[in-house]
């Protein structure tokens, strides 16, 4: 954001003068230069990619299946590497203590008791911005409802009714262990109901069906494994009741947690030998090293 002065940007083979009042929003790995034109003020903000697209996903929940869908429609939206957008010099003014104080508060290192109030002043900072984003015009299909079971939650404006016991014992049996082969029928009869009237109680209960519910509680159990032990991906899929080979593991996985079981890992450290390095880091890189 040019909070003071002007400059020229050269990207692309094309020079383009900007100055106060203007922000300049540049996509990753894309290689841009400057000259500044005298004294100029700049407030730099860098936000990740993967947090922007978690946005775009929960905000358009009725449009977008998963995260991954989420990403390949930002990248229809959005296909231009570096815009120039024009808020003027009245607005860059009033955002600048909000950008001044959101540098003193990242630049620190502020906690959890800071969190919320830093988002506060991000998302005032979106707020102000976003109109002026320019986007491509795409043409997004409804979601088929297979599409729409596949999701983690359901749409924020379905009202849930009270857990019926039927599905809260379902629940629990599948809770009670995940690596079972748990099928439809076998759940039915648990609950003595018919597959249709159970998978009608449940949705209505917990949002999703009965095998969906089983592959979050998996999904999750993954995560915490990965995060918590030095386990091979290969064990942990196994343990939690799919098949490494198969595939299946890795597919859902990253459709509810936007990433593979090693990319997780690589993101955040395995409890990991907090006494130094061990056998457990040792095979942990080597496999982060393979994939």
């Amino acid at each position: 954001m040019i909070r003071d002065g002007s400059l020229l940007i050269d990207y692309t083979n094309r020079v383009e003068p900007v100055g106060m009042g203007d922000v300049v929003m540049v996509a990753p790995h894309t290689a841009i230069g400057y000259e500044r034109e005298g004294k100029t003020t700049v407030t730099t903000l860098f936000a990740d990619t993967d947090y922007l697209i978690e946005h775009l996903f929960w905000q358009h929940l009725d449009l977008i299946p998963d995260r991954d869908a989420a990403r390949d429609l930002a990248a229809k939206l959005y296909p231009d590497p570096v815009q120039v957008l024009r808020l003027g010099e009245c607005e860059v003014e009033r955002l600048g203590p909000i950008l001044d104080e959101l540098v003193a508060l990242t630049a620190t290192g502020q906690g959890a008791a800071g969190y919320f109030h830093v988002h506060g002043l991000l998302f005032t900072l979106l707020e102000a911005i976003t109109p002026h984003v320019h986007h491509a015009a795409v043409e997004i299909p409804p979601l088929t409802s297979r599409q729409r079971v596949a999701r983690v939650a359901a749409p924020r404006w379905q009202r849930f009714r009270p857990v019926r016991r039927e599905a809260a014992r379902v629940a629990a049996l599948m809770r009670s262990d995940i690596t079972q082969p748990w099928r439809l029928d076998h759940l039915a009869a648990h609950a003595c109901l018919s597959k249709s009237q159970l998978t009608r109680v449940f949705k209505e209960s917990f949002g999703v069906t009965p095998l969906v519910y089983l592959s979050i509680l998996r999904v999750r159990e993954m995560a915490r494994l990965i995060r918590e032990t030095d386990l091979l991906i290969t064990v942990i899929t196994e343990r939690v009741g799919w098949c490494y080979h198969s595939g299946c593991a890795t597919r859902v996985f990253r459709r509810y947690m936007g990433v593979t079981p090693i990319r997780y890992r690589h993101y955040g450290p395995p409890n990991a030998s907090r006494d130094g390095p061990g056998i457990g880091v040792a095979r942990a890189a080597g496999q982060r090293a393979a994939g």
